[in-house]
């Protein structure tokens, strides 16, 4: 398998995989006690194997096909059914068959219940590794050829041909397209008991499946499809038709038409993605690339070039000119994040009759997720037959979520001494623990990155097989999690974890169930979970938890202020790591990520996180000693090529990795203070994040905009909701710090410490602060299709350099709560706006309010640079507090009163005339 920093693992050095029986699972396997993990690769393979496994039983063996494949045999007092009587072979087959099913058992203590590491023991099941990676490369691929055909890159084909053996022709461009960009050798390598089980007919023929491993791929693709695809109405197509609207469809923004209950209307507009790579949000230069556009802007023509041109630069970063191209099986992570890279922005389906809103690689990628639970859960129950896969009642899938709770304390627990570097470590720390921890429970499972529906914001979100036992599997994978960060973090950082069992018709909607309930189901599970922390290890851990510990001699950290003992530095190990983080940061554009810690040789020191070992790096390393490296583009700059640089040294991936805030800003608090335009020279810290969100995912998927249909569950899907969850992160995590990057009185002057998910975290100079608050208002607008169902609220403080920075965390938070509670009346329409506000100088306010007295904020920065004019700034802030003051009594007590009525009493209050006669004393003076 070739997940991120783990290669596929062999059963034995040099062996290839256990033997496959005609099902695609697994004849014979030793089944192996008392494990030891020991992190190891097998010669010249790149793959993990198990040192210091003894066989528990060697003869143990697993049927192929179960029940359904015992031909010929019979029951006490049966009559013969046909082929009797038997011939030599006939009777030898029933024997060995019969032997088979007579597996021998073994007590809890040969499961290897003594394993200890971190990704426990495996799941001891009869699985072909290779044959389970080779369904989900299939799936993730099988529609490629729908690139290709808009691209016009490969030949229609006869017609007749195609029908008798692809259906349809997308499915026979999917045979030649996979021909242009991977070698030929490996699509056609047997992946199962015979030559047609190969990648390229698992690929190209789900539409004319002839064997099982392709009916699994069929099976996926159908329950992808039913969840995702929704009929078109008469805003969802372009005004063309036939061949050309393949070529001349671009993907419809989800963001578009989401829509919240007693949402204010919004001019109807139909909001198209232009086909570009997903990487220029990251680029300075043109991050607007990555906007929605309305149609009329996005002519036939250029969505027909655009097609061409993103063909091309896909072809070439999969196989370079000159070059092998990339390994299906050894490099398919990198794979993955090319195919994102290149299909985010192409719809999965052109048909007239279906909306165009699920982008080609959310599709294929979930696809590819179910086709490997399928697979695995079949072949763990003996199962894989075409009558139980076709089975949509039973609970196949397991849908789990992974969050890290106390990420905020953890970050902002910091005082001002060396606070920027630590606080950006910290942060990049959070960002890394959760994508290695999404690696390490598919790893568990042997799946791959396709199994990885979302992972941002400290929380992910993962599509397993619902095997035996899988509760208690996964919870001692989050017991060891939980454990190593109490031993390191003493509490600061939590694991919690959930899982939903689900059905095909539970995705397909035919079960009763809707998605989003289910999801929610999960979400409770997240907060009930909260508040037993370490109830499971209560037992086993009970001392180094409650007991008593021998005394000595404490001091506090001089930086987050936990106890650490006396004899050791003024700064815990934890800060002094963090603060090397942030440093490092400042001068790196890779991130190499392995489990050995000489893997790169004498190239620095790494950090570890779980069993990861992590080098931040200035270029890609030029040799390696380790077998499996994963490298990691900060903010996704041009990674196809690096693992072909390094073939012939190790198995190597690399992927984009969107940092999500101004790595490169390296200076004080003190400094950004002093960087304040005028004589005020004060430090601003500003959040901001998404108002709703849940709402969003909820009643804004259920209120979708839409002409034909009354089905309101039919868009809850998982395509749609990976799909929306993405794009918000690459709006926080790319755009908003290029955003800022490009602007010369900003870049400067503001950093990001934390932007990605839903919210951000921004320190900056004060003066700068308000502009940018208002800029990325007008941003996410424009990015969210200017659809009032989609809008931020945030706070800005203003301190001292040397203020504790978790205390203006906190005051920031104060604000941006503020924000989220004010109300905002709208007298010409009579509007009552909840949320959509910011709050500047202790006085929240809609975003609206906020722009119409921008314009006087230059004013006030003049008269602020002036201390001579301190007094008329203290004035101007107590009317504003009189008005705000006036303003909430009447919203308090004035219920029966209409909004006229409260608009008139507020122009009448005292804040009016104070105004008036202080602002002419002042005068006067002057």
């Amino acid at each position: 398998m070739a997940w991120p920093g783990s290669g596929p693992r062999n059963w034995s050095a040099g062996a290839r995989s256990p033997p496959v029986s005609s099902a695609g699972s697994t004849t014979s396997r030793t089944r192996w006690a008392r494990c030891t993990w020991a992190r190891s690769t097998s010669a010249g393979s790149g793959r993990r194997t198990r040192s210091g496994c003894e066989p528990a039983a060697r003869t143990s063996t697993a049927m192929a096909g179960g029940p359904s494949t015992r031909s010929g045999s019979r029951r006490p007092g049966s009559s013969p059914g046909p082929g009797w009587p038997l011939t030599w072979s006939s009777r030898k087959k029933i024997f060995f068959e019969k032997k088979a099913r007579l597996t021998v058992r073994y007590s809890e203590q040969d499961r290897g219940a003594g394993c200890s590491h971190i990704c426990m023991e495996r799941n001891h099941m009869k699985i072909n590794e290779n044959t389970l990676q080779a369904v989900s490369i299939a799936a993730f691929l099988h529609d490629i050829g729908k690139f290709a055909e808009r691209a016009q890159a490969v030949a229609m084909g006869d017609k007749d041909m195609v029908e008798q053996e692809y259906r349809y022709a997308h499915a026979h461009h999917t045979e030649i397209a996979l021909k242009i960009l991977f070698s030929i050798e490996q699509l056609e390598q047997s992946v199962g008991e015979d030559a047609e089980q190969n990648i390229l007919n698992l690929a190209a023929r789900h539409h004319k499946p002839r064997n099982i491993l392709e009916k699994i791929i069929a099976q996926a693709d159908q329950i992808a499809s039913g969840h995702e695809r929704a009929t078109g109405d008469e805003k969802s197509g372009y005004d063309t038709g036939g061949r050309e609207r393949k070529r001349q469809t671009p993907m419809l923004s989800i963001l578009s038409r989401i829509r919240l209950k007693n949402a204010p209307a919004d001019p109807e507009g139909d909001w198209r993605y232009r086909i570009g790579k997903a990487g220029a949000a990251a680029t300075t230069s043109n991050f607007e690339n990555f906007f929605p556009v309305e149609k009329e802007q996005y002519t036939f023509d250029r969505v027909e070039q655009d097609y061409r041109t993103q063909w091309e630069d896909f072809k070439s970063a999969i196989k370079p000119s000159g070059d092998l191209g990339l390994d299906l099986f050894g490099h398919f992570s990198t794979i993955i994040a090319i195919c994102r890279e290149f299909q985010w922005c192409l719809p999965a389906s052109t048909r007239k009759q279906e909306l165009p809103d699920v982008s080609l690689y959310d599709h294929q990628k979930i696809c590819a997720a179910l086709a490997s639970c399928l697979y695995c859960y079949h072949t763990d129950h003996n199962t894989l037959t075409e009558h139980e896969l076709f089975n949509r009642e039973q609970e196949k899938f397991i849908l789990f979520c992974g969050d890290i709770s106390g990420i905020q304390k953890f970050i902002y627990q910091i005082s001002s001494k060396g606070a920027y570097r630590t606080l950006k470590g910290k942060s990049f720390y959070i960002q890394m623990l959760a994508e290695i921890l999404s690696w390490e429970f598919v790893e568990y499972f042997s799946l791959t990155q396709t199994n990885i529906l979302y992972a941002s914001g400290g929380k992910f979100y993962l599509l397993l097989p619902n095997l035996p036992e899988v509760e208690e599997k996964l919870g001692k994978l989050q017991n060891s999690v939980n454990r190593e960060l109490l031993e390191k973090f003493n509490g600061e950082l939590y694991l919690r974890a959930g899982y939903r069992a689900l059905s095909a018709n539970d995705l397909t909607r035919k079960s009763g169930r809707t998605l989003y309930r289910i999801w929610d189901q999960l979400t409770r599970q997240l907060v009930y979970q909260d508040r037993q922390r370490y109830s499971t290890l209560a037992t086993d851990d009970y001392d180094s938890l409650f007991g008593v510990h021998p005394e000595e001699k404490l001091k506090s950290c001089e930086v987050c202020h936990s106890t650490v003992p006396d004899k050791t530095d003024k700064v815990c190990s934890n800060c002094d790591e963090m603060k090397k983080l942030g440093r490092q940061l400042g001068t790196s554009s890779w991130i190499a990520v392995a489990r050995e810690d000489n893997a790169l040789g004498s190239t620095g020191k790494p950090f570890r996180i779980l069993d990861r070992y992590i080098w931040l790096l200035e270029k890609p390393p030029e040799s390696l000693t380790g077998k499996n490296v994963v490298l990691l583009g900060i903010n996704a700059r041009n990674f196809y090529d690096q693992p072909l640089k390094l073939q012939s040294q190790a198995l190597i991936n690399s992927i984009p990795f969107i940092l999500g805030s101004s790595h490169r800003f390296d200076t004080t608090f003190d400094k950004i203070a002093r960087r304040s335009k005028g004589g005020f020279k004060r430090l601003g810290v500003l959040r901001m994040d998404v108002d709703s969100l849940g709402k969003i995912f909820s009643e804004g998927l259920e209120n979708y905009q839409h002409g034909l249909l009354e089905d309101t569950t039919r868009f809850h899907s998982l395509g749609r909701i990976t799909t929306l969850s993405w794009q918000l992160s690459r709006f926080f995590g790319a755009v908003l710090p290029a955003m800022i990057a490009r602007n010369p009185d900003w870049c400067d002057r503001v950093t990001v410490v934390y932007s990605g998910g839903d919210d951000l975290f921004l320190l900056g100079s004060w003066d700068a602060l308000p502009e940018v608050a208002l800029e990325i208002q007008k941003q996410f607008s424009a990015f969210a299709c200017h659809n009032s169902s989609f809008s931020l609220s945030g706070g800005l403080v203003i301190t001292k350099g040397s203020f504790p920075v978790y205390k203006s965390a906190d005051m920031a938070g104060e604000a941006e709560t503020a924000a989220k509670t004010n109300m905002t009346a709208f007298m010409k329409t009579g509007d009552l706006v909840r949320k959509s506000s910011f709050t500047f100088f202790d006085i929240p306010m809609h975003w609206q309010e906020y722009a119409a007295i921008a314009s006087v904020e230059q004013k006030l920065t003049t008269i602020v640079g002036k201390k001579e004019n301190y007094p008329l700034l203290r004035r101007l802030r107590e009317i504003a507090l009189s008005w705000h003051r006036s303003r909430e009594y009447l919203k308090r007590t004035q219920h029966n009163r209409t909004l006229e009525e409260i608009h008139e009493q507020i122009q009448a209050e005292k804040w009016r005339w104070r105004m008036v006669y202080s602002l002419s004393r002042f005068a006067e003076g002057k």
